[in-house]
């Protein structure tokens, strides 16, 4: 009983570690049984080259944390299906080596190992015997570490990350997440705790086997972490107790139908993935019982001069020198020229089709253009990705509302803080309550705040997304590119479902801004809206310039008015 206890905990580590990638950063891994096996296997033969058990289970976890890593590099661009399809493979491919090559795995009868083990410390010249109770205490122990671990990044930087890899990976990276590194050190850490997870099973039984650490063991480990996914923390505890029911099941259903005794756990483990989604709402509902602690931070008291805060920095923030974008063979964008000063609002307007958005996203970093040049205060940046220019201070917002439903206002901008200016080693920092760490979330939340009063959020920072209304949202979307510190705004039709007196507010928010020294290029179609805020404008036709300047001049322009305006006064237009 103590044993099978103290096996029921190592596998609740497996399942901790898994729930990184799948509940936190929303990736369907089913290898969590591979990386078990590395520690498993790893540890018999690395205490057999001479390494105390110790340094043998540290060892195997480093490895597995570094093979995890390549394997979440490889997978991070996935999404879905894929990342399931080529994570199972994965453990299908280390099985499968188990089982070729016997001198690895020493066959189906595994390799055995002395038990109990015995755990010496030369510096205190003490000797402990694990024995079926320690093992109990030391697995208790490493859940409970890891339960308040998770729970203490969850609610610092490492959460905001986590959220927005979960719910909205493309509005991560426009605020300088880097998406596919965070994802590959989740993956790395499931794998070592899995690995830390295995060497526990191997030292506790005495014997590493291929049978044991099969693809069906990756599987049962996911239904674990997807039956009790929404209670985020706790949850893992309720999968695995139903995970710990199919092995007796299994050996019944054996008995009685003649099944093999794997191929019936197979049959039960199916059934209960299919049973996650009627299982997920009850779950949800007692979940919702006992809410997990948000911190709800006060607001602190305006700082002077915030709201006309002036850039140094003036001239030519963004160029484009003779734009080019394709796709295939189609041309999106020829020889576009724009320039956006500091202070300046710039409107990016024409016809739908025009290629206006394209160029926001080309400008972002987030399209490679085919020809030409972009440069950031002089300096070629061409072929920059989104991230660095993130980093470089321009920022863009999508055109259709892109939010995260479980962050309140003030924590989103919070995350466009945190991405616009990363801390090395947050996560490790944050864990440790490094004095750093801590004056740099001071400083985060100041400057968090005072993007919600830029934007006139302040009083909405803790409301539940759903609760603010269309416009609300837009403007949140600006507030979480304000957060970033941007000297550059891309703003694709922010004005899009706002009432009058929303627009009217994002009137003056953007001029705010701009009197503030930042530079905003704007694509918008409310033309009364475009009159109102902007200094300049370009007319984009068919993915070329037709015609830029002061809105006077390009209302009166011919061509204009003929291709894109027709009978419409700019200086009154309603949109």
């Amino acid at each position: 009983m103590i044993v099978d206890l103290a096996h029921h905990l190592y596998l609740l580590i497996a399942v901790l570690g898994l729930a990184l990638p799948v509940s936190y950063g929303g990736q369907p891994v089913l290898c969590q049984g591979a990386f078990l096996a590395v520690g498993s296997f790893g540890v018999v033969h690395l205490e057999r080259a001479g390494l105390p058990l110790a340094a043998a289970a540290f060892a195997s976890a480093v490895f597995a944390a570094f093979a995890g890593y390549l394997v979440g590099l490889l997978t991070a661009r996935l999404r879905g299906a894929a990342v399931a399809l080529s994570t199972w493979a994965f453990a299908w491919l280390v099985y499968a080596l188990l089982r070729a090559f016997p001198a690895l795995s020493g066959g189906s009868q595994g390799l055995v190992r002395p038990s109990p083990a015995r755990l010496h410390s030369q510096i205190f010249d003490v000797t402990i015997t694990l024995t079926p109770l320690v093992h109990v205490a030391v697995a208790g122990s490493v859940c409970l570490l890891s339960l308040a671990a998770v729970a203490r990044l969850n609610r610092g930087p490492a959460g905001l990350d986590w959220a927005a890899l979960r719910e909205a990976p493309a509005l991560a990276t426009s605020l300088g997440v880097p998406v596919l590194h965070r994802r590959a050190a989740l993956f790395a850490t499931a794998a070592a705790i899995a690995a830390v997870s295995g060497a526990g099973i191997t030292v506790l039984l005495g014997v590493a086997a291929p049978s044991d650490v099969s693809p069906l063991l990756s599987l049962q480990l996911f239904v674990a972490v997807l039956i009790g996914g929404v209670a985020r923390l706790w949850g893992p505890v309720l999968g695995l107790l139903v995970i710990a029911v199919i092995p007796p099941l299994a050996d019944a259903l054996a008995s009685t139908v003649g099944l093999p005794s794997e191929r019936s756990g197979g049959v039960l483990t199916a059934l209960a993935l299919v049973a996650v989604p009627f299982l997920r709402g009850p779950i949800e509902r007692l979940a919702g019982r006992w809410p997990e602690r948000a911190e709800r931070p006060r607001q602190p008291a305006e700082l002077s001069g915030e709201s006309a805060r002036t850039s140094s920095r003036e001239g030519v923030m963004l160029a484009a020198q003779g734009l080019d974008v394709a796709i295939g063979e189609t041309h999106i964008l020829t020889g576009v020229d724009l320039e956006v000063r500091a202070g300046e609002i710039h409107a990016l307007i024409g016809p739908n089709g025009s290629g206006k958005t394209t160029a926001l996203r080309a400008l972002a970093g987030a399209l490679q253009p085919t020809g030409g040049r972009i440069l950031v205060e002089g300096t070629d940046v061409t072929g920059a990705g989104q991230l660095d220019m993130v980093r470089r201070g321009v920022t863009r917002t999508f055109q259709h509302t892109v939010g995260l439903e479980r962050l309140c206002p003030y924590r989103q901008v919070l995350l466009g803080v945190r991405g616009g200016t990363p801390v090395p080693f947050a996560a490790v920092r944050h864990l440790l309550g490094s004095v750093s760490v801590r004056d740099h979330a001071a400083a985060a939340d100041r400057e968090a705040w005072r993007a919600l009063r830029q934007t006139e959020l302040a009083e909405r920072a803790f409301d539940r997304p759903r609760e603010l209304g269309a416009g609300e949202q837009r403007l949140l979307q600006v507030a979480r590119a304000v957060a970033t510190g941007a000297r550059v705004l891309l703003l694709d039709e922010p004005a899009v479902g706002m009432t009058g007196p929303e627009r009217a507010t994002l009137s003056r928010v953007l001029r705010r801004l701009a009197e503030g020294g930042t530079a905003i290029l704007l694509v918008e179609h409310d033309l009364a809206l475009v009159h109102g805020v902007a200094d300049r404008i370009t007319v984009l036709e068919r993915g070329r310039v037709l015609a830029g300047g002061s809105p006077e001049s390009v209302a009166a322009d011919p061509a204009v008015r003929r291709v894109y305006l027709g009978d419409v006064d700019l200086s009154s237009a309603s949109g």
